[in-house]
């Protein structure tokens, strides 16, 4: 019998391309963040990204302000769920923006403002643009 531990977790997945990656030398990313796309990845600095966070840069680049924090299970940059009203480009998060476990960030031209929070479960649509605010899923 084994004494290892094993994960209850399923396999995380790390198919697909590399992106080109820009980051600080100050910033805290978890070895099992996932990073995949064709378009840049901008990390700048004193921002702290949890394990199991996935960030694709397929559909447009990606840039993360100074001093963000990116809680487990995020996914930034996903294709739009509807693709007829989706718009070009890729997702930028503002200096000191917290997205917490579980929500999703479409790709296409998004933007989220300054200071912002996004509690966990939230989707952000394509094309958003989010000021400085406290985003509550809806059902709460």
């Amino acid at each position: 019998m084994s004494s290892k531990r094993h994960s209850i977790l399923p396999a995380i997945d790390r198919s697909g391309p590399r992106p080109p990656v820009h980051f600080s030398d100050s910033l805290t990313i978890s070895d099992n963040a996932i990073l995949q796309g064709t378009h840049s990845i901008t990390i700048q600095s004193e921002t702290v990204v949890h394990p199991r966070s996935k960030f694709e840069s397929n559909s447009g680049s990606i840039l993360i302000g100074r001093r963000c924090l990116i809680h487990e299970r995020t996914q930034l940059g996903t294709r739009p769920v509807d693709p007829d009203t989706a718009q070009r480009g890729g997702v930028v998060l503002a200096d000191f923006v917290t997205i917490e476990a579980g929500s999703v960030i479409e790709a296409g031209n998004t933007e989220i403002g300054e200071g912002t929070v996004v509690h966990a479960g939230s989707t952000i649509g394509s094309g958003a643009r989010i000021g400085k605010v406290d985003m509550n899923p809806p059902s709460s």
